[in-house]
């Protein structure tokens, strides 16, 4: 990991762009399992059409608020990890990059580590929206009950996260491509690289010229097309490569 470390401390150094893509995996080591854990943790005995569609939300809403209510009381008792934090003190060690996070995860851990400029493809379950998409979003603090009728139009209110079969918000995922497409360097870390649209992401990146560096501790169908893939975690990349960076300052 080192060496590969060391051959893009360069490009790093001399990029105005660089995107870091974000799946489950980064999170898993705050203790969020991802849906591939299988029959374990919040996943477990869960018929995702149920919890996490629009169909199961129409024929009971009351069970799809339950669930979510649950991943919530989870995410308040977890922290960024190293990964997260890196990835925050990375924005800091570039001298010339505007550093971009486009992430997978709806649990709003960037944010928290400190990371500004991050376009959540998925949506956040820190949020909640209008279901009749009349333009109304609001926060949902942790701790606090969501409302459950959109003050704007009556309608039904719902948390404001992409479920299976949705499509993602154009707008976020318009400028999670335009970053992508500019991007000098892009760091894939902790996804599988195949729920699709957001897993195009890193090989329109490729095609316009960045240089790919894929951080997983498990091979992906991307793998093969990654300038640098690098079988560690995040919560180990991260630090590595911001200590590396720290010392060529």
């Amino acid at each position: 990991m080192n060496d590969a470390i060391a051959d893009i401390l360069d490009p790093l150094m001399q990029a105005t762009e660089v995107v870091v893509f974000s799946g489950a995996g980064l999170s898993a080591d705050s203790g969020i399992p991802t849906f591939r854990d299988g029959a374990t943790g919040l996943w477990a005995n869960i018929d995702p059409d149920e919890v996490v569609s629009v169909a199961g939300f129409e024929r009971n809403p009351g069970k799809v608020w339950a669930w979510h209510e649950t991943m919530r009381a989870l995410f308040a008792e977890v922290s960024p990890n190293a990964g997260h934090r890196g990835i925050a003190e990375l924005a800091t060690l570039l001298p010339k990059a505007r550093l971009t996070v486009i992430t997978q995860n709806i649990d709003g851990l960037h944010q928290v580590a400190g990371s500004t400029r991050v376009f959540e493809v998925h949506g956040s379950a820190l949020r909640v929206r209008c279901h009749h998409h009349c333009g109304f979003v609001a926060l949902w603090p942790l701790g606090e009950p969501a409302p459950r009728q959109c003050p704007s139009c009556g309608a039904r209110v719902r948390p404001d996260v992409v479920w299976f079969g949705e499509p993602l918000d154009e707008e976020v995922f318009s400028n999670a491509v335009d970053s992508s497409l500019g991007a000098d360097v892009f760091i894939s870390v902790g996804t599988s690289a195949i729920i699709q649209p957001a897993a195009s992401l890193p090989m329109a990146a490729k095609e316009s010229g960045a240089l790919i560096v894929e951080v997983n501790p498990h091979l992906t169908p991307f793998s093969e097309f990654a300038d640098y893939s690098i079988r560690a975690g995040a919560s180990q990349f991260f630090p590595a490569l911001c200590a590396m960076l720290a010392r060529r300052a």
